[in-house]
């Protein structure tokens, strides 16, 4: 991976002379931003672009150089790749389109490509993409025309599925003031993938946040646990977010764990941040910009009371505390100025003071005195306040610096007047209060995970239980009792029952069990019981049950019967697993029985789990509040759902052969947790 983004000597194939011609470009990019490596051009014609001779041939020029970046049409690639080994070049940037996103030719072409980059080891970027990026050594490849006036040096890297969205991430970053280390757009991704660029960021020095677009995820778990023992914030912006399968589930997991919800989970659970938009993710690099927010006590100090007002409101919405000010703190800032009072409010208004380098001391003695998790300024400049305004971000930038506390000064100016304050200073200037908002809650929460969740282990895994492995043999649908057997192998309580197969037998064995009973028909062609009329509750005499078994009987061919005990009281939860083609078992949980269809409200992990994923399983569901007790109703056992959802993602992660599971109800008791029913079906 170095060597593509430190390469000491690049060779561009596909250049002419011709002003249309797309790889001179890539030339004359290596020019603007002044590489120092040795360039070659390689061409049909002899000729010249950027002082940099053009030859016919690549067997021109000399063996063993460190990248080759080809730009001509798909059908002659294939050639190049494998002169590009001849000639001991092992590693390649294909910029040029018409492959497999192309045609069923351009599958074709493809395939040739990486057959030759397997045969000579080489490793390539692309094909169809805009190429890569390193402003560290002034490696400047896309096809595109970039200037070098426009761009800005910091510590973002961006990995992007789209040519066009990584010219988007490295414009915005810049403008932003984060500023960018290396990009490289992936196109294709034929070979060389965002796990595997993620892998070489997390370890580059010059990296300190990346940033991913991301249109589609193919080795999910890789990606998962790289950002999960990653040290550096990694943003994540995920588009095409559709369902990974179009095939009919046959559990609530899986036809609840659209591919987005389970991208969803998996970022969270390893500590990385979702993106919603280009915006969402430049404001969150910005706050990674800033020193870390470790805590949620926050200051606001306005010129515009209106914009105080807003800001006020935007805080509560990102968790934010809105830390009280003493009035010794407003009086030790009147004594900075002869005038006015300032009420020990927060946000603090400064509307009434004209004076911008008093705004940055009342920003240090904030600072200094109350010592918050992080100070939002806000401030707002005509065009004859301009000199005031470039020293106060000035200043700021020297308070940042100096203290290393996290300061998001938020500029409202007119024209581009923002835009120039951010060209003198180094410090991130965000345009809008919900921005510089945004950026501090990723700095906060991204570090509270480091604090809290980073080198956690997960649940302790054992080997596969051999009566489980008995009951998994076999491919397809687990009946009820063969479901709920699996639940008593991984030491899970459930409901009393027995399998009959005769209307009297099912009398007999509701006799046993005592009280009301239910009834559910088993059979491995019915997925879905109640869709059939296969179940009934509370059947409390003799001939209710024999004429309800002799019903279920009848349903299909070699049924039987599971009798089980009813149960009364508790809160009825679903638990669940799927296991994802990209990112492996993954655990549900949500509320149960009928509510799971009408609400939706679940959410996913990856499994395996450990405890505090489990308990932040159990909040994130809207409907966990019935947990508490409601109306008289005592506390469910909210331990015992933890430990039931422990054992799901053992269950799991166990066992392979696991493709879906549901235990839907388990009824959370005011003492213990029961299943009541599972799906399971086998892959």
């Amino acid at each position: 991976m170095r060597q593509i983004f430190y390469p000491k000597s690049v060779v561009v194939i596909g250049v002419s002379e011709r002003s249309n011609n797309l790889a001179r470009n890539i030339v004359g990019n290596l020019r603007a931003f002044k590489y120092q490596g040795q360039v070659y051009a390689v061409g049909q014609r002899e000729g010249e672009v950027y002082d940099t001779p053009i030859v016919e041939s690549l067997y021109q020029v000399p063996d063993d150089l460190d990248l080759a970046v080809i730009l001509t049409p798909a059908a002659v690639v294939p050639g190049l790749v494998d002169a590009c080994g001849q000639k001991g070049i092992r590693r390649v940037i294909i910029e040029s389109g018409g492959f497999s996103e192309f045609s069923a030719t351009g599958r074709g072409l493809e395939a040739q490509v990486l057959e030759a980059a397997r045969k000579w080891d080489i490793r390539f970027v692309g094909p169809n993409c805009i190429s890569a990026m390193n402003l560290e050594a002034g490696v400047c490849l896309p096809f595109a025309t970039i200037s070098p006036v426009t761009v800005r040096f910091g510590p973002a890297s961006v990995v992007a599925q789209s040519g066009g969205v990584s010219i988007t991430y490295l414009d915005r970053l810049s403008m932003a003031g984060v500023g960018v280390n290396k990009v490289v757009s992936i196109g294709n991704k034929t070979d060389l993938d965002e796990v595997d660029y993620l892998a070489y960021l997390l370890d580059d020095p010059g990296t300190q946040i990346v940033c991913l677009y991301l249109e589609s995820i193919e080795r999910g778990r890789e990606l998962f646990e790289l950002a999960r023992r990653a040290g550096k914030p990694v943003i994540v912006h995920k588009a095409n977010r559709g369902h990974a399968s179009q095939t009919i589930a046959q559990s609530h997991t899986a036809a609840l764990a659209a591919d987005d919800r389970i991208v969803g989970a998996a970022l969270a659970q390893a500590g990385a941040i979702r993106a919603e938009s280009f915006r969402d993710a430049v404001a969150a690099a910005q706050g990674m910009a800033l020193p870390p927010v470790k805590g949620n006590n926050l200051v606001i100090i306005s010129r515009s009371g209106g914009h105080a007002v807003i800001a006020a409101d935007m805080a509560e919405q990102y968790g934010f505390r809105l830390q009280p000010i003493p009035e010794s703190f407003a009086r030790s800032v009147q004594a900075l100025f002869s005038a006015d009072v300032i009420a020990p409010t927060n946000p603090l208004d400064l509307g009434t003071i004209f004076d911008f380098d008093i705004y940055a001391q009342i920003v240090a003695e904030c600072l200094r005195e109350l010592a918050p998790d992080a100070v939002l300024l806000i401030n707002t400049h005509s065009v004859v306040e301009a000199e005031g305004a470039r020293r106060l971000t000035e200043r700021v930038e020297r308070i940042v610096r100096e203290s290393k506390r996290p300061v998001a000064f938020c500029a409202y100016a007119q024209g581009e007047a923002a835009q120039e304050l951010q060209r003198d200073v180094s410090i991130p200037i965000f345009e809008e209060i919900e921005d510089a908002l945004r950026g501090l809650a990723a700095s906060r929460d991204w570090h509270r995970w480091q604090a809290q969740r980073a080198g956690a282990t997960p649940h302790p895994l054992g080997s596969p239980l051999p009566e489980v492995t008995k009951l998994l043999a076999q491919p397809g649908l687990l009946t009820t009792d063969r479901a709920l057997a699996l639940c008593r192998a991984y030491a899970m309580s459930v409901v009393p029952g027995a399998v009959v197969s005769d209307p009297d037998a099912a009398v007999a064995a509701a006799e046993r069990l005592g009280g009301a009973v239910a009834l559910k028909v088993l059979s491995p062609e019915i997925a879905h019981k109640s869709d059939v009329g296969g179940v009934a509750l509370n059947l409390s005499d003799a001939a209710a049950v024999r004429l309800k078994a002799e019903r279920l009987l009848a349903l299909a061919p070699g049924a039987a019967v599971l009798v089980q005990r009813m149960v009364e009281g508790g809160v009825e939860v679903i638990l669940g697993g799927k296991r994802d083609p990209s990112f492996g078992p993954v655990v549900m949980f949500g509320l149960g029985g009928v509510m799971v269809e009408t609400f939706a409200d679940v959410t996913f992990r990856l499994a395996p789990i450990d405890r505090a994923d489990a308990e932040a399983m159990v909040d994130a569901v809207r409907g966990s509040a019935l947990l508490k007790g409601v109306r008289g109703v005592p506390p469910a056992d909210r331990e015992a759902l933890v430990r039931a959802l422990l054992t799901v993602s053992r269950m799991m992660a166990e066992n392979p052969q696991i493709a879906e599971l549901d235990i839907n109800p388990l009824l959370v008791l005011e003492q213990g947790a029961v299943a009541v029913d599972a799906r399971v079906v086998v892959g």
